[in-house]
């Protein structure tokens, strides 16, 4: 199914799924920052058409239910914590790696979400110098790592009139819808979702290209893991989303040079998601039964 392009589209594949059932409430993921007192989207880098938006008024008026909206990354880490490889974990990490780069961390089973409804967006630190992200800042880790960029990187490494790192794109030919953070159903086991599927195949079939380019995604992706570590020190770090299926190529490497470069952290166990591309789903049920108290 396509990424649904307005509310009403969303609320017309949503009624298409249900059918003749009538759930009690609905959630939705949403690639963004939320208002939490209002439900409204201040701003989303993948989906720009979310913002200043209302999903769940949207959703609801539209079913004629409840329904809530929950940050995809938020919605993906809570299910780990409460049903998947975080479960019985006091103090723990969840990283989400897809289009987007989404965190959030969890302690005694509450979610931190700062101060505005915007903590966790680790996807969006860095440098600040280097390619231009999705968010209109240099240099972040999702210019790096993330799907759509990863796939881009690929695709101009393989055309002589390729972009510049100066250039911004935000949905390259055959790379995943923008804000989606998993893979689709039906993604080979083992490999990403939509075009950056195709480096880690090149990458196996031993391209030195595509293997250059996952090196320099994992070192990105290590530094980001350092500095989650260095700043919120948790005791355990679960790692979900499309491209993490990839574990040979881009988490198991990461992973590696975390080792190899921690001074005086104390790195935590570093996990794969036990609930796959699911967790974002199983969020949003946990988030709208809990609106019904």
């Amino acid at each position: 199914m396509a990424t649904p392009r307005s509310l009403a589209a969303l609320a017309t594949e949503v009624r298409a799924f249900l059918g003749d059932d009538r759930p009690d409430a609905v959630g939705t993921t949403v690639a963004g920052v939320l208002d939490q007192a209002t439900g409204t989207v201040l701003t989303s880098a993948n989906l720009p058409w979310l913002t200043g938006t209302n999903p769940a008024a949207a959703l609801s008026a539209a079913l004629g239910i409840p329904a809530v909206a929950v940050h995809d990354g938020n919605a993906a880490a809570t299910a780990e914590a409460v049903l998947g490889a975080g479960r019985g974990h006091h103090d723990l990490f969840v990283l989400a790696l897809g289009t987007g780069i989404a965190g959030a961390h969890i302690v005694g089973g509450e979610l931190r979400r700062g101060a505005h409804g915007a903590a966790g967006e680790i996807g969006h630190t860095g440098p600040g110098t280097g390619r231009l992200c999705s968010c209109g800042r240099h240099g972040c880790l999702e210019s790096s790592i993330g799907g759509a960029q990863l796939a881009a990187r690929w695709s101009e490494s393989r055309s002589p009139a390729g972009s510049s790192d100066g250039t911004r794109i935000s949905n390259p030919a055959g790379s995943p819808p923008p804000g989606a953070t998993d893979s689709p159903a039906g993604s080979p086991a083992g490999s990403p979702s939509g075009g950056a599927r195709a480096v880690v195949e090149a990458a196996e079939r031993g391209d030195p290209a595509a293997v250059t380019l996952l090196d320099e995604a994992t070192t990105a992706l290590s530094h980001g893991l350092l500095n989650v570590i260095a700043l919120v020190d948790p005791g355990l770090i679960v790692v979900g989303g499309g491209l993490s299926e990839a574990r040979r190529w881009i988490v198991d490497p990461a992973v590696a040079k975390v080792s190899r470069n921690a001074t005086f952290h104390h790195v935590p166990p570093i996990v794969p998601a036990a609930l796959g591309v699911w967790a974002g789903a199983w969020g949003a049920t946990l988030a709208a039964r809990d609106t019904l108290g």
